[in-house]
């Protein structure tokens, strides 16, 4: 596997790992309530799961920047983007998109929808790219601008799908039905 490419995936999956922590810690109250609204894990393990994945997060962002750590904050990043693009797809299965996805922060809210499953699946390629045994080659002062310049795209691209999918807010007409209704 050319370095470049490992190092790119890395890069990308320690970023997009680093702002969702960051998105996280800075609601974690209310992380638990996005677990809960998913419906998959038991109740009583909501707590536990809302306290540790923002940690894990960080620390999977960390292990994949460092070779030695790599391979094993791979298999976590992995296995945490398929846990989640599965329990997003349950929840879409069951007609339930209007749950925040959880990704970021409740700011920033999305909408389950199979873009997001699609992302995660994608950014688990990525994951498998830094599972791959690395090239031999040296990078050069070149090969670590495009490895940056190339995550940075990357992230932007991640971000965007996000922005992409946020809630709309209601219409004044949708207010005003909902005003009627007797929902708030």
């Amino acid at each position: 596997m050319d370095p470049v490419l490992q190092w790119t995936s890395a890069l990308t999956l320690a970023l997009v790992f680093g702002v969702a922590a960051a998105g996280k810690f800075a609601s974690w109250a209310e992380l638990e309530g996005v677990v809960l609204n998913y419906r998959i894990a038991p109740r009583w393990m909501a707590p536990l799961i809302a306290r540790a994945l923002p940690p894990v997060e960080a620390l999977v962002a960390l292990g994949l920047l460092v070779p030695e750590t790599r391979v094993p904050s791979a298999w976590v990043c992995l296995t945490m983007l398929v846990v989640f693009a599965v329990a997003m797809a349950v929840n879409i299965a069951r007609g339930r998109t209007d749950i925040d996805c959880g990704c970021f922060r409740s700011s920033l809210r999305q909408n389950l929808s199979w873009w997001l499953v699609l992302r995660n699946a994608i950014l688990a390629v990525g994951a498998m790219v830094c599972l791959a045994v690395p090239g031999e080659r040296a990078l050069g002062w070149a090969d670590n601008f495009v490895v940056v310049m190339a995550s940075l795209v990357l992230l932007l691209a991640y971000l965007s799908t996000g922005y992409v999918t946020l809630r709309r807010p209601p219409t004044y007409e949708e207010n005003y039905e909902r005003s009627l209704s007797g929902r708030s």
